[in-house]
């Protein structure tokens, strides 16, 4: 019935009366079991291979799609609940990842109300319908708690990100609720942004905890203003349904009015200004420009955050952030592409521009399109009254309408990185004069220790392509290049007679040798401006992962990152190096050697990096 990898046998699933398919890496369905294909009402070779929103028997809303994409891409357990159509209420629905794709187990919930076809709930979120709500409430037995809730600014949130992103917007609110509620709650969407909840006792305060809860797990789309508000009061036997609505709502427009009289103003303005408050606290340049980002990404509501800037024709990528955070863009840092597309339109119009149908753009680049880009907006920053960068925002797999209230946010952030590109520059060229020095030095101590010549700028750019595959920030690559530079300067303290001995060391001598880490941390201690990073790699690059190496015996992520990326290094290049004592090896047998010794001299995780920078053509 499939093609499922060999490792997994499915055959229980074939007797399981649960809904059960799995899907590979590209969301094509690769095994259905019977109970599925019977519910369905459909053959297999109507769903196998086809994508999870085709081969369904009614296509699940985006942000469902977006669910099992971003489990793909994680390979990380999820579980959420959705409306079934042809389970005639809710489901909840399991992801497990298998193979760089998921198995997806898909059961009835029983919590609902006894009127549970489709016509009963509200098709976006799930949620009872008003009317439903109104025959269910007459079986509920009193007392009970009846809460009424508004979601904040709705209206603000559509400005920003689109009505598609104000209807994920109110899905996303809803889930979470009915994700705190216990099974005999009732919950309805009352109006477009309004929704009642019905809980059996008297504890009011128990219901407004676990509200207050749930709009805590929806990320705030403006500072200072809580997910919805809220009316909470009791419904006693014996009193109508009416009364308790109106204490309600009168409870929820009091704490409206204090929200508008505490948060007054434009609430787009307002979070630009809480977003530029906070880069201002910020110092590193680089981590000015992530913050910005990071914040945009989730703020517009996006899949991808990149800034790229650009030498003469070619364009590279300087800074991302993806959610979920995905290894995969890692690769796009290392590459370096003639201006195209969207990206030329940039340059020639000085402006910003979009397309919320990228894939049927002249200019789009096919890479993009077909790791499933679907909407993009892209603004430039400038340095000193020239172009100088760009900010790229993305969505996978869905598409997203780009509003103008987006685009404004979008060029404020880049007005606001204008200084951080500059401050940037300049530290640039510092760190180019310090590099320099520093790469100067690391060549007097080749010579003295009679190094194959070229070991310290093999290792440095080694240790740049590895961080890079690691995902290591700019700021964090610059210290790993430094330490790389001046990883032996303690071999100026070692007697010749030691450091140029043809034979072997004795136990006394080794122990001599072994110092140049200590020492050599002392001696670059006392250098100003070294960061703690390159200290640490002067001090920690021989440690070993199982804990055996020295000067402390550090073991596992106790040794510091840049000390295990640049042990791998040093190693790798030492091996294929020509020394007195030793003939070089070949390339691919030194790889060999350092795959062997991942998890007892290396990090597993650096070894894999090295592995993918070695085959890349290191």
């Amino acid at each position: 019935m499939s093609d499922v990898a060999p490792l997994l046998d499915t055959r229980a699933f074939d007797y399981l009366e649960d809904v059960v398919y799995i899907l590979n890496a590209e969301r094509r369905f690769i095994y259905v079991n019977p109970f599925a294909l019977h519910t369905w009402k459909l053959q297999a070779h109507e769903v196998l291979g086809k994508l999870l929103e085709d081969g369904l028997p009614a296509r699940p809303p985006q942000d469902v799609i977006d669910l099992y994409q971003r489990a793909i891409l994680s390979q990380e357990r999820q579980e959420f609940e959705t409306f079934g159509h042809r389970h005639r209420g809710r489901v909840g629905i399991i992801l497990y990842p298998h193979g760089g794709g998921v198995i997806a187990h898909v059961r009835r919930l029983r919590r609902d109300s006894p009127a549970s076809d489709a016509a009963a709930h509200d098709a976006l979120t799930g949620c009872l319908t008003r009317q439903s709500f109104m025959t269910a409430r007459q079986n509920m037995v009193l007392p009970a708690v009846l809460a009424l809730i508004d979601l904040n600014r709705l209206k603000a949130v559509n400005a920003l990100r689109g009505h598609s992103g104000g209807d994920q917007y109110i899905r996303q609110v809803a889930q979470a609720i009915l994700e705190q509620l216990p099974p005999e709650a009732l919950m309805a969407r009352w109006g477009g942004d309004e929704f009642v909840v019905l809980l059996p006792g008297d504890d009011t305060a128990a219901l407004t905890r676990l509200l207050t809860e749930a709009g805590e797990q929806v990320p705030h789309s403006f500072p200072g203003v809580p997910t919805f508000g809220m009316g909470v009061t009791n419904w006693p036997a014996g009193t109508p349904y009416e009364r308790a609505f109106a204490l309600a709502d009168e409870r929820l427009q009091e704490q409206k009015a204090r929200l508008n009289d505490a948060v007054p103003g434009d609430w787009e303005a307002l979070a630009f200004v809480e977003f530029s408050r906070h880069l201002e606290t910020l110092h590193d340049p680089n981590d000015i420009i992530q913050h910005a980002i990071d914040k945009l990404l989730h703020l517009l509501d996006f899949d991808l955050a990149l800034c790229t800037t650009w030498e003469q024709d070619t364009q590279y990528i300087t800074h991302f952030a993806s959610k979920p955070a995905d290894a995969k863009w890692k690769a796009l840092l290392q590459r370096r592409e003639p201006l195209s597309g969207l990206t030329r339109e940039v340059r020639r119009t000085q402006q910003t521009v979009w397309s919320t149908d990228y894939a049927s753009d002249p200019g789009a680049r096919p890479a993009l399109v077909k790791l499933g880009v679907k909407s993009a907006v892209l603004t430039p920053v400038r340095t000193q009254g020239q172009i100088s960068a760009m900010i790229s925002l993305m969505t996978l797999n869905r598409w997203q309408t780009i509003t103008p209230h987006m685009r404004k946010i979008l060029e404020l952030t880049a007005l606001r990185l204008e200084h951080a590109l500059e401050l940037r520059r300049v530290v640039h060229e510092v760190r180019s004069t310090l590099a320099t020095g520093l790469l100067t030095l690391g060549l007097v101590l080749e010579a003295r220790d009679l190094e194959t010549h070229g070991h310290t700028g093999r290792t440095a750019q080694l240790a740049t392509q590895i961080g890079l595959s690691l995902g290591l920030r700019s700021s964090e690559l610059h210290h790993l290049q430094e330490g790389a530079y001046l990883h032996d300067v303690g071999k100026l303290v070692i007697p010749d007679a030691i450091l140029h001995k043809p034979g072997s060391l004795t136990a006394e001598e080794w122990n001599v040798m072994q110092t140049h880490t200590t020492r050599g941390w002392e001696l670059a201690s006392r250098l100003p401006g070294l960061s703690e990073p390159v200290l640490k790699v002067i001090r920690h690059h021989h440690e070993r992962w199982d804990g055996s190496g020295y000067p402390d015996r550090l073991m596992g992520e106790d040794i510091p990152l840049e000390a295990r990326i640049f042990a791998v290094c040093d190693v790798y290049d030492a091996l294929i190096s020509t020394r007195p004592y030793k003939d070089a090896w070949d390339p691919l047998e030194a790889m060999q050697e350092i795959q062997r010794q991942a998890g007892r001299h290396f990090d597993p995780q650096v070894v894999e990096a090295f592995l993918t920078v070695f085959q890349q053509g290191a």
